[in-house]
């Protein structure tokens, strides 16, 4: 997977708190999580120990960005090495160059089924209009 991408357009949707939702459906998955807020959307950081680790590369996780406004946004999924230290400047290219900061992992059968849990919870929060 290199990355997955959907945009939504007149959704109305706070994007904060739509990047809350999906961080929280990590952690009840039992991920380590981070997330940051910057002017030009969110991004949220989850990860596994252990085997989970060496499937997703040796210190990738799961990154999710969203980026646009309540009404017409992008959200996109892919993996992208973990970052220690969260900063709007560490975090610039994700958002402005992120075909070449996803990085390519093995597919798996782990990696898929998360992936599509993940899309199906953004479909819901998406559609309930997340304010």
């Amino acid at each position: 997977m290199k990355y997955a991408m959907r945009e939504y357009v007149g959704k109305n949707v706070n994007i904060s708190k739509l990047a809350e939702a999906i961080e929280d459906f990590f952690k009840e998955e039992n991920f380590k999580t981070q997330i940051i807020h910057i002017s030009k959307g969110s991004l949220i950081q989850a990860r596994k120990g252990g085997i989970f680790r060496s499937l997703l590369a040796k210190d990738g996780a799961f990154t999710i960005t969203i980026e646009g406004t309540p009404v017409a946004f992008k959200i996109r999924i892919g993996v992208t090495p973990w970052n220690n230290s969260l900063n709007e400047s560490s975090i610039e290219p994700v958002f402005s160059k992120p075909m070449l900061e996803y990085e390519e992992v093995q597919e798996s059968l782990w990696n898929y089924e998360i992936e599509h849990h993940l899309w199906h919870y953004v479909e819901t929060q998406v559609e309930l209009g997340i304010q």
